[in-house]
């Protein structure tokens, strides 16, 4: 099936991964240095040089995907979560500190599934059937949130 609606987005922002990403590699060249002044073993500048890299892998490879299908909502993180589009019964948009009170939904009990990222503020939350609220963070709230409404139950 063909998506009509793909975004994909960074979980760390550009500019601080940047700051992770040069702080790791300045730590990982001072251990070196120590260890071959004989300050400190061998295994420890292999072990840190190991967990930074696997730390940079991790935040690079890691992305939040939103799709939009015929039939479904899928948002990925690490693991596919995916919601029927006749599950939606309301959509509303905004700030992403707005979309976090759901203050004028009036719901108890309710299981919500956040996926924002640091540094987009546009969001779109969807309240779905079995007390669930979706929210995602977009860089095109307005294009997401006309398709989801389209898709709202009337019932």
């Amino acid at each position: 099936m063909a998506a009509t609606f793909e975004e994909k987005q960074d979980l760390i922002p550009e500019i601080p991964l940047k700051i992770l990403v040069l702080s790791l590699i300045a730590c990982v060249a001072f251990i070196i240095i120590c260890s071959a002044l004989g300050l400190t073993a061998w295994w420890q500048s292999a072990a840190f040089a190991a967990v930074s890299a696997a730390v940079i892998a991790v935040c690079l490879l890691v992305k939040v995907h939103i799709t939009v299908d015929e039939a479904n909502i899928t948002v990925r993180r690490l693991r596919p979560y995916t919601v029927p589009l006749d599950h939606i019964i309301d959509v509303k948009k905004g700030d992403i500190d707005i979309m976090r009170n759901y203050s004028e939904w009036g719901i108890k009990k309710v299981k919500f599934r956040n996926y924002t990222v640091h540094g987009v503020e546009g969001a779109v939350s969807v309240k779905l059937l079995g007390r669930i609220v979706l929210t995602m963070t977009t860089a095109r709230p307005d294009e997401l949130y006309a398709l989801l409404m389209e898709h709202r139950r009337t019932d």
